[in-house]
């Protein structure tokens, strides 16, 4: 997977946040973005200007964004390294799984393919991060996975439904708070939940009841929608 060396740490963060956005579904606009970046509009409108002239992404007439191949290549590369560096740091280091975002965010932009090789080899091809997202180039297709494995969000299950936590979204404005979050709740990857109670509207702070190990626990509708999940039944 090749990308440009030359490309900053800011850049990189867009491609990445665009691409997690296009991954999830998300409607990709300035706005969006400027919330996600925690920038002023002025200064997405100015840095989709420079991805649009070197190539990493199209606009259309309602301003929608969408990633070019080479933008997605770009962005994959940041992300593998990115995901790698969380699996890295809990598999071998020993950090808990929310503590290492942030961690992350600041090491990605500095690993080299060699060390970036090392990792992979030590970490014997893992093909997820620590929060259940698909490392690019270790998984079939990373553009397509949660569609390949039938993915919903949680707030949309029926009350009774049962589950499997796939993953965290990243399209969130402190990825790390809700990590820390869900942790605290037991809510993490592989974690199987039942639907006790569920929201009747799109308000995001009305309660979302499960049924976790024996146990019941509350979270609100907006958590519930940046957990991906598998549904059993």
């Amino acid at each position: 997977m090749k990308t440009d060396e030359s490309l900053s740490a800011t850049v990189e963060e867009y491609l990445e946040t665009i691409y997690n956005m296009s991954m999830e579904g998300e409607l990709v606009i300035g706005a969006r973005l400027a919330e996600k970046m925690l920038v002023s509009a002025p200064t997405v409108t100015e840095m989709l200007k420079r991805l649009v002239r070197d190539g990493y992404i199209t606009m259309d007439s309602k301003r929608h964004i969408t990633l070019t191949e080479t933008g997605y290549q770009a962005a994959e590369a940041v992300l593998r390294r990115h995901r790698l560096t969380e699996r890295f740091l809990v598999d071998m280091l020993g950090m808990q799984w929310h503590q290492v975002h942030e961690e992350a965010c600041r090491l990605e932009h500095f690993i080299s393919g060699a060390v970036e090789a090392r990792v992979i080899a030590s970490l014997n091809n893992p093909t997820t991060c620590p929060h259940g997202n698909p490392i690019p180039g270790s998984v079939p297709n990373a553009r397509s996975y949660l569609k390949d494995h039938h993915a919903v969000r949680l707030s949309s299950l029926p009350v009774g439904a049962q589950a499997t936590i796939l993953c965290i979204s990243e399209v969130v404005e402190d990825e790390e708070a809700l990590i820390l979050y869900l942790h605290e709740k037991g809510l993490t990857p592989q974690i199987q939940v039942s639907v006790v109670t569920q929201s009747n509207s799109d308000d995001p702070a009305e309660s979302v009841k499960l049924a976790v190990d024996g146990r019941e626990i509350a979270i609100s509708n907006a958590v519930a929608h940046k957990i991906w999940v598998t549904r059993e039944k």
